[in-house]
């Protein structure tokens, strides 16, 4: 597993508009629009300067909403598919002009809200929401964290998952207050904080099996969003000058292992746990352990930085999505080319000699990598995230990877221990990196997986015994 950090910027001055990359989707804040705009980036007549805005939305019965950061949360992609969001802070410049101009009400507009979510969840016609939700976009998501700002009953709420967890009634003139900034952080046990041209307000998201509910949360589809709706007064909000920054933990490193009880995440087992191993059947836990490396460590010793391994990098669906592991975590390939190379049908590589296969990478984190060890009785070759990899193999090598007090740990369990040291037994045979380039090469220019199907499932792992 390894923890890693997430930044957006945007100022809206960079040539974006509704068909570029900042992927504005305008959907109507009510059924029948009489007088306005929705969602556009240019410059806002109301905010006194000559720079561009995110304009979202302007004028009488108009809504709309601007998806400003997803693709895992880094505008221009390229963090693992299995990444969630453990903590963020975004901040932006905001406004909420009243007008009078054809407005039928008080001059209070219904709001707007800003939402870390599924953005599908938006309450807009034909999302299955009631007739009387239908376009209350200042509503915000039913699945995710909504910061609701509504000057029509002059209220701020915090949201999850469509409860309110904390809100402030009762304000005076939210619609007229000057353009200021607004500020919305999320830690990591799930403590909102919510500051609103000087506004406070906190709460607490639900936690989920002891972890805090955003962490827990599927973040599958999530993105960062702002959105809103007039209603029958009529009026504008512009945001300006986003600046969002976050952690995502990649639960990619050995995530989900296979069990005797189904896939655990790795970092949930124990030992005695039976894991599903390629030639021993099930086998028990003996050890589990982990160790971190921090930024400053990862400075001073780059080796110690993570491979990442896409989905599908090595076969078809293997992994089944992105892993990352250590650069000397060995993998298990399989294929013509490498029996035909190796005269061995199974072969070990360690992942850092993988980089320059398609799909494979080192991850060049700035922020630490903690990395999950797994010890049974022999060396073992276990089913994760949907792809062969090694367990912890007794070695001198053990030492370099592991802190002392695992090692003395493992030397309690094993009081055999120095004769594995002496002979290590591991599960397969090992390439060098030479070995490991050229397979790749061949693999590459021939265009075939380095695991073929007859070895790219459990179903064939060797009976115990």
């Amino acid at each position: 597993m390894a923890d890693k950090s997430f930044t957006y910027t945007n100022n809206f001055d960079g040539g974006e508009n509704v068909s570029g990359s900042l992927s504005v989707t305008v959907r109507p804040g009510q059924a029948s629009q009489t007088t306005g705009t929705n969602t556009q980036i240019r410059d806002s007549a109301n905010d006194g300067d000559n720079d561009n805005e995110l304009i979202v939305y302007s004028g009488r019965q108009v809504g709309g909403f601007a998806e400003f950061a997803d693709e895992r949360f880094d505008a221009v992609g390229g963090q693992p598919s299995d990444a969630r969001a453990t903590s963020f802070t975004m901040t932006a410049n905001v406004d909420i002009v009243p007008s009078n101009v054809n407005s039928s009400g008080n001059g209070q507009i219904d709001g707007f809200s800003f939402n870390f979510g599924r953005t599908s969840t938006l309450p807009a016609a034909g999302d299955g929401v009631t007739s009387a939700q239908q376009g209350s976009l200042e509503q915000g998501l039913s699945t995710g964290l909504s910061i609701r700002v509504m000057p029509f009953n002059q209220s701020i709420q915090i949201v999850w998952n469509g409860n309110v967890l904390n809100q402030l009634n009762g304000l005076t003139n939210l619609e007229n207050l000057a353009a200021g900034q607004m500020t919305v952080s999320v830690q990591e046990n799930g403590l909102v904080n919510v500051n609103f041209n000087g506004i406070q307000l906190n709460a607490m998201i639900p936690s989920v099996d002891g972890k805090s509910g955003l962490t827990a949360a599927d973040q599958t589809d999530w993105g960062f969003s702002f959105a809103g709706r007039t209603g029958g007064n009529a009026g504008e909000i512009w945001v300006d000058d986003i600046a969002l920054t976050g952690r995502i933990v990649c639960f990619t490193k050995g995530t989900m292992i296979a069990t005797a009880s189904g896939a655990k995440a790795v970092e949930d087992l124990q030992p005695g746990d039976l894991v599903l191993t390629r030639d021993h059947g099930l086998q028990p836990i003996r050890w589990a352990g982990h160790w971190q490396a921090d930024a400053a460590k990862l400075a001073l010793q780059p080796s110690l930085q993570p491979v990442l391994i896409r989905k599908g990098a090595l076969g078809r669906d293997m992994p089944a999505s992105d892993m990352m592991v250590s650069g000397q975590h060995r993998i298990m390939v399989a294929s013509a080319i490498v029996e035909r190379m190796f005269d061995a049908q199974e072969m070990f590589v360690a992942a850092k000699h993988l980089i320059g296969l398609p799909g494979v990478e080192s991850a060049a984190l700035n922020d630490g990598v903690t990395y999950y060890h797994i010890l049974c009785d022999a060396h073992e070759i276990v089913w994760a995230n949907g792809a062969w990899a090694e367990t912890l193999l007794i070695a001198p090598e053990m030492y370099e990877s592991l802190p002392w007090s695992s090692v003395t740990r493992i030397f309690q369990l094993f009081p055999n221990l120095k004769a594995l040291l002496d002979n290590p037994q591991p599960a397969r045979p090992s390439m060098t990196r030479k070995q490991a380039a050229k397979m790749v090469q061949r693999h590459v220019h021939n265009d075939k997986p380095l695991v073929t199907n007859d070895f790219a499932s459990p179903k064939g792992v060797r009976a115990a015994g």
